[in-house]
């Protein structure tokens, strides 16, 4: 009898079953369409997203009878090519959400691949669920088998784990069988590649962008009848192996998760309340509280910031020079918060690193990292972030165990609403039309009649 793989077991799941999230759950992925969206549309207007449309359309792949929208433009291109545009725009600013056991920005690498593959046709939102659905199994039991030794390693989990979450996303969508679902997951493993070290620069939404390409085409090329191995988590040059510490008791595990559970009801949506790193926003979350009790910034003598080494590592930068740098500085969006109580698209565009009083509380913060008890956490609220502030006559110690945005420390429905305005640039009296309309959008017919290449459409 033959033993079922890792990526069979997924596979089969994901084609076969009709997925039911929680009424909580359901609110999360209404929001996520929603944010990624607005996400995307003010990300379109960065510089990366407009070299890689004129990249895209020197090579032929954007032209006005091409099926899929780049949302936020006039353009129209192969779905493949779509995808990528789309996904480089959502994550330009990393105001993107994510979740927790993959460490990858899900929303960015699902929606674009869904609503490009599935352009020329109508899309219901129940379909689209499901084949979001599928994609964050795939992605949530993957990085449970492999995270977060992967990430540690220096593997971007957004473009290495994200790629198979995109292929089983358009498996799903394309209704491939459990066979076929299995070849599209293997064939995405070898377009997912991506390094952390490119953090700071162009590469890293570039790479997400390369991701969701790879997932598209990996289940297009599936649904043809191409095949890949399918033993990719179990065998012994394959990704588990060669990209973290091969574990099979571990890779069994966490297969042995699927169809307990739906992964969505157990781990939800981060959504980010600021457009910088997550591993920023347990500090920033800090600062602003002491942003909120008054403290005076002149008065500060030192700042010390505390953070698991891991998340240290991606946050190298203490001075940025650029805007890539400065969405990965902690002591530049730490000395944001505390000064403002907020960190805005509009602080990032007017460069205000260059700020007087933000050069002088950088030059008082020092970063110190530790060594986590339980490094498979993202966030152990044992050992919670922490801010250890010196000023004439005292010293403040604020803990804090999890961001803002996260599921522990939700963003109201407001704050959200807010966020798209902001990203849609939509005056008052639109937005609140808009945002009610989208907000139906698991139940509409077609969605691709909500989600538009622009939103007043």
């Amino acid at each position: 009898m033959t033993t079922e793989t890792a990526l069979q077991r997924i596979s089969r799941r994901i084609a076969q079953t009709r997925f039911t999230p929680s009424t909580q759950s359901l609110g999360y992925l209404r929001d996520a369409f929603i944010d990624i969206y607005g996400c995307i549309l003010i990300g379109a207007s960065q510089p990366v997203a407009v070299k890689t449309r004129q990249a895209l359309l020197a090579s032929g792949q954007i032209y006005p009878q091409a099926s899929a929208v780049i949302y936020g433009t006039e353009h129209r291109a192969t779905p493949g090519a779509a995808a990528m545009a789309n996904a480089i725009a959502g994550h330009a600013l990393d105001f993107d959400d994510w979740e927790v056991p993959g460490n990858t920005h899900i929303s960015v690498v699902l929606v674009p691949a869904i609503l490009a593959a599935s352009q020329g046709r109508s899309l219901s939102g129940k379909v689209a669920l499901d084949a979001y659905l599928a994609g964050y199994e795939t992605i949530a039991r993957i990085g449970a088998a492999i995270n977060l030794e992967h990430y540690d390693q220096g593997w971007h989990a957004t473009a290495t784990i994200g790629a198979i979450g995109a292929a089983a996303a358009v498996a799903r969508l394309l209704e491939l069988d459990s066979d076929q679902t299995a070849n599209a997951l293997a064939l995405a493993t070898s377009r997912g590649l991506g390094y952390n070290a490119q953090f700071g620069f162009d590469a890293k939404p570039v790479q997400v962008g390369f991701a969701v390409d790879g997932g598209v085409i990996a289940a297009q090329l599936a649904a043809a009848g191409v095949t890949g191995q399918v033993h990719m988590l179990e065998h012994a040059t394959g990704m588990a192996a060669l990209m973290s510490h091969a574990d099979p008791a571990r890779v069994a595990r966490a297969m042995g998760q699927i169809g307990e559970t739906l992964a969505i009801d157990d781990y939800h949506i981060v959504f980010k309340p600021w457009p910088c790193c997550g591993y920023t926003h347990r500090i920033m979350t800090g600062m602003l509280e002491l942003h909120a009790d008054g403290i005076d910034a002149a008065s500060i003598d030192a700042i010390e910031l505390h953070l698991p080494d891991m998340h240290a590592g991606i946050l190298p930068f203490k001075q940025p020079r650029n805007q890539s740098e400065a969405l990965f500085s902690l002591p530049y969006c730490a000395a944001m918060t505390l000064l403002t109580g907020n960190l805005t698209i509009t602080d990032i565009a007017n460069q205000s690193w260059r700020r007087t009083d933000v050069k002088n509380l950088i030059a008082k913060t020092s970063v110190h990292s530790f060594k986590p008890d339980r490094p498979e956490l993202n966030y152990d609220p044992q050992q919670p972030d922490r801010i250890v502030i010196d000023y004439p006559g005292g010293q403040r110690r604020v803990d804090i165990a999890y961001p803002l945005g996260s599921p522990q420390r939700p963003l109201s429905a407001q704050q959200l609403l807010h966020k798209f305005q902001l990203n849609a640039r939509l005056a008052e009296p639109k937005v609140d039309m808009i945002w009610q309309r989208l907000q139906d959008w698991p139940n509409c017919d077609d969605i691709h009649r909500l989600f538009t290449a622009f939103p007043e459409a």
